[in-house]
């Protein structure tokens, strides 16, 4: 049973503009690097376990987020019996066409998850801590390239961490940014701009400092959104040798022209700093993109309180004008009709829990002149982790309303959200989420808000294959998916997330959405063929059977549970119908694989487990 509380009744309360008094300071910063995505995927395959860096004397941001949680457990148990507001309806879910793996496993934690899609069919996917393209076209795909190996050839050194990707529709480029470095010596913000509208091709890089103000801080927690003319990216300031809970002391905004970057320009960046409201400074400011094109020239960000027990209150910050002209900063408050609090940790078939960090702003996007945004938030009716899926009208003074929609029987966590409908007064979008509870293994799925307050039930885009257990207590499960509206096919989003292998690590997995009853793309099939693999286990052949909707050719391809390729025993051309395909293991040591179907018209149509004794 779903829970809906608060059901978008509009709050209309005053809202006060607040001009800032914020800083501004110019760069210029020159084109560090051309880099060919393609030729340089050759580089070592580095393995290590991240841990969150130590905080030797833990601050007072931690400790209350401590206390947050242990009040929201007691208030989740002493309101457990309470009655929430239920949607009179519910939306039909989205449907899931096209979807295959995604980046590989390669040690880092957490698994975090961005995509962006061209409207010539190439898919982007960064993961912590690589790169992977696919062409949907001929279905080629491009494997991982390593943040790492673009780091070294900017000449940064420190480790990288938090990539986001970004496609503009306009420029037919892609825009990606990572970041480098946890000190305020080592810090650096990798920006690139791609010259094609190929991910796997030629790009410029460029380094932005990580200690723009010099004041002894490091950038963390990259996002980014843009206008029809510039590039914006917001991260969090930190002091040294603190964690990201305790050691906060700043969101600031790069305001990038982007047509410099994608013609390999010296930039002429604008940064933001001193943005409060009260005198404090707002935190985690999320870039608000476009619905079904980009807009501008302002540009709308929000904030909230992310480590509340108990808040009413959004934040939402408009920069005027671009770089050039002198942009000035408002910040408008406002107040929902429900009140948002700091998640727990979702649950897992196993002891340790998946971490959910706290409530801060995942995604928004501005269509019908209206935002949407999502975040995550506690329940107190179901007691899980949902999300909170609020709407601003900007038809005139700013007007918030809000829902939280959470599950019974799943915990909900990291959303993002996109828009999927296909023209004026149609509010759809989809919301990615991860999945989980402690019967369910931990994977990745997507829900439609049909803009009226209902919700559609879950699909799921992948279900994990065991349990996350990859550091000592608690599991990182991922700070954020990945969630983008494809340009040119209204009604339709890709998404990437993160599941579960067998061996307890966590691979990224991509799947296509839509909205839209009565809208075909040629060729497509959902992922549910019905494949089957016997014996299994086996020790010296198997065979895997497997139906085809059309004459096709396919390809059959091995993965150790590592997400490495092992081999490609079989590839050819079959008719459609039933097929069998007999294999010996003699190429296989003893252990766990994943068997995978390619075709050439409808891409991976089935990942079977295989074990080999």
């Amino acid at each position: 049973m779903k829970r809906i509380l608060g059901l978008f009744c509009v709050l209309l309360v005053p809202c006060i503009a607040n001009a800032q008094n914020h800083q501004k300071k110019s760069f210029q910063v020159p084109l560090k690097s051309t880099i060919n995505l393609e030729q340089k995927s050759a580089d070592p395959d580095v393995h290590l376990l991240r841990r969150e860096l130590p905080k030797p004397n833990p601050g007072v941001d931690k400790q209350t987020a401590r206390n947050a949680k242990a009040a929201l457990e007691y208030y989740r148990r002493d309101n457990s019996s309470n009655q929430g507001y239920k949607s009179g309806s519910i939306a039909t879910a989205p449907v899931m066409y096209r979807n295959f793996l995604g980046n590989g496993f390669n040690g880092y934690v957490p698994n975090d998850n961005d995509i962006a899609v061209s409207n010539g069919d190439m898919v982007c996917s960064v993961s912590n801590s690589n790169i992977w393209s696919r062409n949907l076209t001929t279905n080629m795909t491009y494997g991982s390239f390593s943040l790492h190996s673009i780091s070294t050839s900017l000449g940064l050194q420190q480790e990288e961490f938090d990539p986001k990707v970004f496609y503009d529709p306009q420029e037919d480029r892609f825009v990606i940014v990572f970041l480098n470095g946890f000190t305020d010596s080592t810090s650096n913000i990798v920006v690139g701009f791609s010259q094609t509208n190929l991910s796997n091709g030629q790009w410029n890089f460029y380094s932005l400092p990580g200690d723009p103000l010099n004041n002894n801080l490091w950038t963390d927690y990259p996002m980014m959104a843009m206008t029809d003319d510039e590039l914006f990216i917001t991260v969090n300031l930190l002091y040294n040798d603190s964690t990201w809970q305790a050691g906060f002391n700043e969101s600031i905004i790069w305001q990038i022209p982007k047509s410099d970057g994608f013609q390999g320009n010296t930039l002429n960046p604008t940064l933001h700093s001193g943005i409060t409201y009260n005198g404090q400074p707002l935190r985690n400011l999320c870039p608000v993109k476009g619905g079904s094109t980009l807009y501008g020239p302002n540009m709308y960000f929000l904030s909230n309180r992310n480590f509340t027990t108990g808040n009413d209150s959004i934040f939402l910050v408009e920069i005027s004008g671009t770089a050039a002209s002198n942009p000035t900063i408002t910040v408008t408050p406002l107040i929902s009709n429900v009140r948002y609090r700091m998640p727990l940790d979702a649950l897992q078939p196993f002891q340790d829990s998946l971490i959910v960090n706290d409530a801060r702003n995942q995604g928004a996007f501005l269509e019908n002149n209206q935002i949407q945004f999502v975040f995550n938030t506690l329940d107190t009716v179901s007691g899980k982790t949902g999300f909170y899926h609020g709407q601003i009208d900007l038809n005139g003074s700013p007007a918030l309303s809000g829902n939280i929609h959470s599950i019974d029987t799943l915990y909900l966590g990291y959303p993002n959200i996109a828009f999927a409908g296909v023209g004026p007064n149609d509010n759809r979008a989809i919301i990615s989420v991860l999945l989980s509870s402690s019967t369910y293994q931990p994977g990745a799925g997507a829900i439609l808000a049909d803009g009226n307050g209902s919700y559609s039930p879950v699909t799921v885009i992948k279900q994990g294959l065991s349990y996350t257990n990859m550091l000592n207590g608690n599991e990182r499960w991922g700070d954020y998916t990945g969630c983008q509206t494809r340009y040119n096919l209204p009604g339709w989003v890709w998404v990437n997330g993160s599941y579960s292998l067998v061996n307890h690590t966590t691979r990224t997995w991509i799947g296509e959405l839509t909205a839209t009853s009565g809208v075909t793309v040629p060729e497509m099939v959902s992922n549910n063929t019905d494949a089957s693999i016997y014996p299994n286990p086996t020790s010296d052949r198997f065979e895997i059977e497997f139906d085809l909707k059309s004459d096709d050719f396919i390809s059959l391809e091995v993965y150790d549970l590592k997400g490495k390729l092992i081999n490609q025993p079989y590839r050819g051309s079959l008719k459609s119908g039933t097929n069998n395909i007999s294999i010996s293991t003699g190429f296989l040591p003893k252990g766990y694989y994943m068997i995978q179907i390619n075709t050439r018209k409808s891409g991976v149509i089935a990942s079977k487990k295989l074990v080999v004794h």
